[in-house]
């Protein structure tokens, strides 16, 4: 029986959302300027930039947790918790994101900010 030695693939992780296909270079680490009570649980706020400017915002809240925001012809907003989530087109009135918060508004009253 013949050995099969061809390199196993890369496992991808699932902790955290995927940039754009062909995402640039992280240009700061804004880290470094997030200081004081208001950025306490803030671990990383990071700008990823390619050729056409910026690509996407990523920040890292305490230890699970994500937000990223792509930009684009159909930005994003996508929020995550340890390995489950979910990503929300951000482009049109009364679209995939603002169903989510009309959602969360309707069923967890507590938490709406007007």
């Amino acid at each position: 029986m013949k050995k099969n030695n061809k390199p196993a693939k890369p496992v991808r992780s699932t902790r955290r959302p995927r940039l754009p296909r062909g995402s640039g270079q992280l240009v700061n680490q804004s880290t470094h300027q997030l200081r004081g009570p208001a950025a306490q649980g803030i671990l990383s706020a990071d700008v990823v930039k390619g050729k056409g400017g910026v690509e996407a915002v990523v920040v890292r809240l305490a230890p699970h947790y994500l937000i990223v925001i792509t930009g684009g012809d159909k930005p994003t907003v996508s929020m995550a918790c340890t390995h489950h989530g979910f990503v929300a087109e951000a482009f049109e009135l009364n679209g995939q994101l603002e169903q989510v918060i009309n959602h969360v508004r309707k069923h967890f009253p507590k938490l709406r900010v007007d």
